[in-house]
């Protein structure tokens, strides 16, 4: 069989040694058992620490380090792969918001934007733990997460992002810019009803025909 041993790094010098011992005989003693038992197992671990560093500093066994280290795979920190912030978000947010029980199906254009700009150094737990956190203060039948909803934590940073963002913003008549932001509105209410116009407007608060003509106005069409 297959054991991933998660944070491997975090295992006390004792337990290392039994696993090494494990490894080397290729057999295990179930506990309140005298009879060993042979183990054929493929290890999987996983470190977020350098398992180098902690060699070096004595915190891990060389033995077992080149006993893991047959096949090494680097996944790179979650900031250095931005692209998949948006779908490891909407991964955690459909499996939080049904065991919480919540109607939440997704995140406004603009938040998913500061997400994709944060550092992220904890990488995908520090994620999940921001949509559970969002997920968990979110009216019960919200279906878009909002740059409302951020924790007071994190609003500074925030505030700070879109000063950065409006800084790189291309010099637009004021015009124009409300045209854009409208547009947006109008696309963020229709992704959270599913294209649904006259859901869009009830939650917009406009009829379905002023709707329908500002999304003619605008050019916003349904992706096909």
């Amino acid at each position: 069989g297959t054991l991933f041993i998660d944070e491997v790094a975090n295992l006390p010098l004792p337990m290392q040694t039994k696993l090494m011992r494990a490894l080397q005989e290729s057999e295990v003693r179930p506990v309140g058992s005298n009879k060993a038992r042979k183990i054929d197992l493929r290890i999987i671990a996983a470190s977020s620490a350098s398992l180098r560093e902690l060699m070096g500093a004595g915190k891990f066994r060389e033995d077992l380090f080149y006993r893991l280290y047959v096949y090494p795979i680097k996944v790179p920190a979650l900031a250095e792969r931005s692209a998949d912030i948006p779908l490891l978000a909407d991964y955690f947010l459909e499996k939080i918001s049904q065991s919480q029980g919540k109607k939440t199906t997704g995140f406004s254009p603009q938040l998913i934007a500061f997400l994709q700009s944060r550092p992220w150094n904890g990488n995908i737990r520090e994620l999940e733990n921001f949509v559970e956190r969002a997920v968990a203060v979110t009216p019960p039948d919200a279906q878009t997460i909002g740059s409302d909803l951020l924790p007071a934590d994190l609003r500074e940073e925030f505030s700070a992002f879109l000063q950065s963002r409006a800084l790189h913003l291309p010099q637009q008549s004021l015009k124009t810019r409300l045209r854009d932001c409208e547009a947006e509105i109008l696309r963020e209410a229709l992704e959270a009803c599913q294209w649904n116009q006259s859901r869009a407007a009830k939650l917009l608060d406009t009829t379905e025909a002023l709707m329908r003509y500002r999304m003619k106005k605008l050019g916003i069409r349904r992706p096909e």
